[in-house]
């Protein structure tokens, strides 16, 4: 936090444009390791049974539609959330943003130009599915896409692809949430994550 904090007062201050090229590529390269970083945290406290999550009534349509749309003010893909109803359950509102932003921000690094999403009430869960109109994913990586620093293909680099922590969070907080997530589409063009969280009593 340090570093980033003397970087950007230093890169504000700059003039020279090869200097602030300089600073701008560092001040990148530390805020992605700040995010590795806060991701590792979340996980060994996961695993050491350290990170307790009040539970209250959540709104999911609410915190998809505020995610969506961040990811629209973006401006690099269209995103469709007309088939969003609402849906309420029990849990925590911060780690379930997370999970749910985490998912989003794969759909839209690997969309070609779409992303549709869809939540509705079924058999006393929350449904959510995310369907992007990327290049998908094969049978055999259906399960290694959740693991931790699980990265596809080479164009899943630190410099496209994040740190390979993101699904493996969302799946840890919706697990724990009591739920499940599961890549519903499979050997298509496209990716669907599907979201699946009891509805609240």
């Amino acid at each position: 936090t340090r570093m980033r904090l003397d970087l950007e007062v230093t890169l504000a201050d700059a003039d020279d444009p090869e200097e602030r090229n300089v600073l701008s590529s560092t001040l990148d390269e530390v805020v992605a390791l700040q995010f590795l970083v806060v991701d590792l945290l979340l996980l060994a406290r996961a695993d050491a049974g350290h990170d307790q999550m009040p539970y209250v009534n959540v709104d999911l349509d609410d915190l998809i539609v505020r995610e969506a749309r961040r990811i629209q003010s973006h401006g690099r893909v269209d995103l469709e959330i007309s088939r969003v109803s609402a849906a309420l359950v029990l849990g925590d509102s911060a780690q379930l943003t997370r999970a749910f932003r985490n998912l989003l921000d794969n759909a839209e690094r690997h969309a070609a130009s779409r992303i549709s999403l869809s939540l509705e009430e079924l058999d006393g869960q929350a449904v959510l599915t995310i369907t992007d109109d990327g290049s998908g994913i094969s049978a055999q990586d259906a399960d290694r896409v959740f693991e931790r620093f699980g990265r596809l293909d080479e164009a899943r680099s630190s410099s496209t692809g994040g740190t390979g922590l993101g699904l493996a969070i969302a799946r840890e907080i919706v697990e724990r949430h009591r739920g499940s997530i599961l890549l519903a589409r499979i050997d298509e063009p496209g990716a669907t994550f599907e979201v699946r969280l009891p509805l609240a009593k």
